[in-house]
């Protein structure tokens, strides 16, 4: 694992979490119900089985270690924190310090490299030109300005990416899968898996990241 720095802290409410309490063994699913950085990180309750819940409430002591690990972007992000205080009224929170550092392990098979190519994407049979921010063998991250109204558009949509860089008309398609959706303000982010694609562009897809990869080391 790699250790980004605090800053790359991205735990938004509603961020799903696998807690794992020391003197347990098991990893407990729960959400994310927000945060104060540098002082504290708040949790749902875990919804526990009746077999394992006492051994789960008598752990629940302040300052027992927790690992908390989560997924954003294709990366599993982990820290270890220690339990402040867990609550039953009005809600069942649990408060939990806040990392101190991160470690992650990506994912994805493919390294992906920072970039800023003008592109146009096609979904529902409407043209949207936008930028692609990171790139890879298999998929990239779109991003464009909306309307205040943004397209329709949802996971396991179908896309195509025009991109002067790879080639004149239909040898610059890439065709792609949306594996993410996520729309902040007039801000539209498309986390794309590529499909098969003409050869010219795969092609050119593979020299560019050679060369980038080669230049970034």
């Amino acid at each position: 694992m790699s250790a980004p720095h605090l800053a790359h802290f991205h735990c938004p409410p509603g961020t799903r979490l696998a807690l794992q309490l020391t003197g347990l063994p098991e990893k407990f699913a729960t959400t994310c119900v927000g945060h104060a950085r540098g002082r504290y990180l708040i949790t749902q309750f875990p919804v526990l089985p009746e077999t394992g819940r006492d051994a789960f409430y008598q752990m629940l002591y302040p300052d027992n270690t927790v690992i908390v690990r989560y997924l954003h972007e294709g990366t599993v992000v982990g820290f270890t924190a220690q339990v402040i205080k867990s609550i039953q009224i009005p809600f069942p929170l649990i408060f939990l310090t806040f990392p101190n550092k991160l470690e992650s392990h990506d994912l994805r098979r493919h390294p992906r490299v920072a970039c800023c190519l003008p592109c146009q994407a096609v979904f529902g049979g409407s043209p949207v030109p936008g930028m692609v921010l990171d790139l890879s063998h298999s998929g990239c991250l779109f991003s464009a300005a909306v309307p205040k109204t943004p397209p329709a558009v949802a996971v396991d949509d179908a896309v195509d990416l025009h991109c002067d860089l790879f080639g004149p008309g239909e040898a610059s398609t890439l065709a792609g899968i949306v594996k993410r959706v996520a729309v902040s303000g007039r801000r539209l982010e498309l986390g794309l898996k590529f499909r098969a694609m003409p050869t010219p562009a795969q092609e050119a897809l593979n020299d560019y990241l050679s060369q980038a990869l080669t230049i970034l080391g």
